[in-house]
């Protein structure tokens, strides 16, 4: 019996199959990609109840695809990981809407897996209106405040100065935090 479809995205090809192997042994099904462009394709044509992806890869890197998934409204859980990233990168990973940064090289990641599987299992009672109320309350909080300053900008024609008004901001202030989320403000 097949509990879970994973897809792992990692061109170093023996880190990639020895988690393959350790997953499928215990009857998840997993499918391998060796960097962002087959990624793409593979999700195209597949659902996976989990992504695991390297953030250091040729060509096109994991945090700009995971920036590109979720800017298009991917729905997949992702899990970022990266044997020598820095704080900064576990920070801009979860704030692009990962699920989680494992730290490579990764040791028993069957207890991870599980974990992850059955939170994406739950989230529909862990979550109010996409937020998840386990994350970190920063996180949380950048996640609130650019769903309501995208709301407000499309609702107003991108005007700053109304939509300051609404959130009780001044202008430059708007500006600086539209800067860190991350949002256009055009």
């Amino acid at each position: 019996m097949i509990i879970g479809n994973i897809l792992i995205i990692d061109d170093e090809k023996i880190i990639a199959e020895a988690m393959k192997d350790t997953l499928e042994d215990v009857n998840y099904n997993v499918v391998l990609a060796a960097d962002a462009q087959q990624a793409k394709i593979i999700v195209k044509n597949q659902t996976f109840d989990l992504i695991m992806m390297d953030v250091w890869m040729p060509g096109q890197d994991g945090m700009s695809l995971l920036e590109e998934w979720m800017s298009a409204g991917f729905s997949m859980p992702v899990v970022m990981m990266s044997g020598h990233a820095g704080h900064q990168d576990v920070v801009k990973a979860i704030k692009l809407g990962a699920v989680d940064f494992l730290k490579k090289p990764l040791h028993d990641i069957l207890p991870l897996v599980r974990k992850l599987l059955s939170e994406n299992i739950n989230d529909d009672e862990q979550k109010i209106n996409g937020i998840n109320f386990d994350l970190p309350l920063k996180v949380v909080r950048n996640i609130f405040e650019a769903q309501y300053f995208d709301y407000h900008l499309a609702q107003n024609n991108h005007n700053i100065a109304k939509v300051a008004e609404l959130a009780g901001l001044e202008r430059t202030t708007l500006y600086r935090k539209l800067k860190d989320l991350g949002i256009d403000k055009k």
